[in-house]
């Protein structure tokens, strides 16, 4: 997978020097990607999700609002991590309940811009993230440490949080007399799959409207002809979905910690590795 990545950045280098007229084609348009590209299926149960979205309230700035903001605003990684301020309308027409974050097509995988409707919850991770005191203020990126480029060091925080969910567990089973069972391994990606698969069951959204809100290419559309003319926002009903999956995540989160005031912290720890 990586060396097909690789390819990618390659063929799209060499196409820049063609468009600069740096050289006549490109000498790697015709290779083909030396590996198979293999389809992840992995997804976290609600439960399990909660689990990380506690586990990554640790972190802090910038990755603790950046990660929690993946869940609940699930773009691609890179398109949320390089988020400039000059993107966001928090308070649109007047009112935060229609705050929207235009993603222009450039900085996307699909080459399709797109408005994402925010949440309250999202906008309220945002305003949490620019306010953060280790973030330089006069920075244009929501997500940085230099100030003049966006944040950097997802692996690093990704091992940081795995560690963080696992010592929990392992405490979590020593109470319990038992031995520690280690979350399946994951990737930030799947975070996006989650959504997927949590909407359409859980809330029971249209597969179409889940499509449109990851700014998929109609994959929810079996008819090319379809595919090239439906061009369609959806605006108001990704708006609602994304609504509902943010009230969602805030209801369980809200039960969960009451879970663990209430003195069932080891229980409610030991529930979710079986």
């Amino acid at each position: 997978m990586a060396a097909n990545r690789n390819l990618a950045y390659v063929k799209a280098f060499m196409n820049w020097c063609v468009d600069q007229e740096i050289v006549e084609s490109n000498p790697a348009a015709t290779i083909k990607k030396p590996a198979k590209e293999r389809t992840r299926d992995r997804f976290h149960s609600l439960n399990e999700l909660m689990e990380i979205w506690d586990a990554m309230g640790e972190l802090g700035y910038p990755f603790g609002q950046l990660y929690r903001l993946l869940i609940v605003v699930p773009m691609r990684r890179e398109e949320v991590a390089a988020m400039p301020v000059s993107e966001l309308d928090l308070v649109a027409d007047g009112d935060p309940d229609n705050a929207v974050w235009t993603l222009p097509g450039h900085r996307t995988k699909s080459g399709n811009s797109l408005r994402v409707p925010l949440s309250p919850l999202a906008v309220a991770l945002i305003q949490e993230a620019l306010a953060a005191s280790d973030r330089p203020k006069n920075s244009p990126f929501v997500f940085s440490m230099t100030g003049d480029t966006s944040v950097s060091g997802y692996a690093k925080a990704k091992r940081r949080l795995d560690r963080i969910i696992r010592e929990r567990r392992i405490a979590a089973a020593k109470v319990a007399g038992q031995e520690p069972v280690d979350m399946e391994h994951w990737t930030i990606h799947d975070l996006r799959t989650t959504f997927s698969t949590l909407a359409c069951e859980v809330l029971g959204a249209d597969i179409a409207v889940v499509d449109r809100i990851l700014n998929h290419v109609a994959t929810a559309t079996t008819s090319k002809i379809m595919r090239v003319y439906n061009k369609s926002e959806l605006f108001e009903r990704r708006k609602q979905v994304m609504h509902d999956w943010a009230a969602m995540i805030e209801r369980e989160a809200a039960a969960r910690a009451e879970r663990l005031r209430s003195g069932g912290a080891m229980q409610l720890e030991m529930a979710l590795l079986t």
